[in-house]
Parts: structure tokens; C-alpha cells; sequence
């Protein structure tokens, strides 16, 4: 190989190492490990291991597996995972959110058949 090509494969070589290099994220993702953190400490606030446990679970682990990929300098799968924690964690809450309302919703159900029933009992009839 003449001198001239080689000098190109070479410049070529480097370039698409920079390339790659440059495509890599060159920090931890400390900012979607912070949103994941936050996100995971409300679903536990909204009750989410009583009335969400499977996605409260999922999104721990994929806390802890960003935790782990940042730690090896993986800082793609880091962020990565930590977007899936944050995702786990707002839907725990809001399943977590949606089983205390549906709670809500049948104690005031059963709560106005007692009422139906003791007013049946009484003699009392309610009009619609």
C-alpha cells in the first residue's frame, strides 16, 4: 500500500474512533438517576408496595441496575435505566393512586347500602 493510502486508512481509523468516542456520554447521568430517585421515593409515598407492588419492585430494580451500570461506566444503559425507573415508579403511583380511589369508591358503596338497609328496616322509603 502506497504511502499516501495508508496515511488516509489511518485518518479514517482515528476519525471514526472519535466518532464513537464523541457519541459516548462523557458523564454519569446524574440527572436522570436524581429524577429516578425522586420519582421512586413518591410512589412509596403513595402507598405504591401496598397497592402497586409488581411496578414498585420493577422500578427498584431498574434503580438499582442504573446504579450498578453507572458504577461500570456504562453511562447509556445507566441513563437508560434510570428512565425506566422513573417510568415504573409514575405508574406505581398512579395505580397505587387509582386502588385507594376504587377503595374509596366501594366503602362509600357499602357504606350507602347499610344506610339503604336500615332505612328498608325502619320502614322508611328514599325517594331517587
Amino acid at each position: 500500500m502506497p504511502p499516501s493510502r495508508r496515511k488516509i486508512h489511518v485518518l479514517i481509523v482515528i476519525v471514526a474512533a472519535l466518532s464513537v468516542q464523541a457519541c459516548s456520554p462523557t458523564r454519569p447521568p446524574v440527572d436522570e438517576l436524581d429524577i429516578a430517585s425522586r420519582a421512586l421515593g413518591a410512589a412509596r409515598a403513595a402507598d405504591a408496595p401496598t397497592w402497586a407492588a409488581n411496578e414498585y419492585h420493577a422500578a427498584g430494580e431498574h434503580f438499582d441496575q442504573a446504579q450498578a451500570a453507572e458504577g461500570r461506566q456504562d453511562y447509556d444503559m445507566a441513563a437508560q435505566l434510570a428512565r425506566e425507573s422513573a417510568a415504573d415508579s409514575e405508574l406505581a403511583a398512579a395505580k397505587s393512586r387509582l386502588g385507594k380511589v376504587r377503595a374509596a369508591v366501594d366503602k362509600l358503596k357499602q357504606d350507602n347500602a347499610n344506610l339503604d338497609s336500615e332505612l328498608s328496616q325502619s320502614g322508611t322509603q328514599v325517594q331517587p
